[in-house]
């Protein structure tokens, strides 16, 4: 099991190669909002976008002046420290969240290797049976060949041989006094 819970199964290559591995359902609303979350978090865009506001930041209570700087210009609630609470745990839930987020898009990337990689590891093994095959096809071609050429070399020896007893057929029959048509195929004599 993968950490978004689906099984991962591989294809058997003896029963059939082209079934695919697994049958992924498609990502629910949350993996998507957090595939997005993730994808974004992770553009240069987002990077530059944040980098510019802290600048910006920074440089305004930099040379806003004095008064600027000191904060009183806010109200007393928003610079107290009982407000500074609240809003650095809504920032850290805040970071603590996209952490989440980014995890389980994460998870999902990985689910995705794992199938990617039962999808490479059954391809393999199907290669390793078909090399297997196919070396067991070359053998068995090799001895094939080597008893046809067996076959060829006895072919000729038996020709020879029935040459042989044709020409002491033939030879003994002139002598006897029969005259044996001569064997089909061979040249006619006139």
């Amino acid at each position: 099991m993968t950490a978004s819970g689906t099984a991962i199964t591989t294809a058997d290559p003896a029963i059939d190669p082209a079934r695919p591995a697994t049958i992924e359902k498609p990502p629910g609303l949350f993996l998507k909002f957090a595939n997005w979350v993730s994808e974004a978090m992770g553009k240069p865009a987002n990077i530059a976008f944040w980098l510019v506001l802290v600048l910006v930041w920074t440089l305004i209570f930099a040379l806003g002046g004095h008064y600027l700087a000191s904060g009183a210009w806010l109200p007393a609630w928003f610079t107290s420290t009982g407000y500074n609470f609240p809003l650095n745990l809504i920032t850290t839930v805040a970071e603590l969240f996209i952490g989440f987020l980014v995890a389980a898009a994460a998870n999902r990337a990985q689910d995705a290797l794992t199938v990617l990689l039962a999808h490479i590891r059954a391809g393999v093994e199907r290669d390793v049976a078909i090399e297997r095959g196919l070396q067991d096809a070359i053998a068995e071609n090799t001895e094939l060949t080597r008893q046809v050429h067996d076959l060829q070399v006895t072919m000729s020896q038996q020709m020879a041989l029935l040459d042989e007893i044709r020409r002491h057929v033939a030879a003994l029959s002139t002598n006897a006094g029969l005259l044996l048509p001569p064997p089909e195929g061979s040249p006619k004599t006139a």
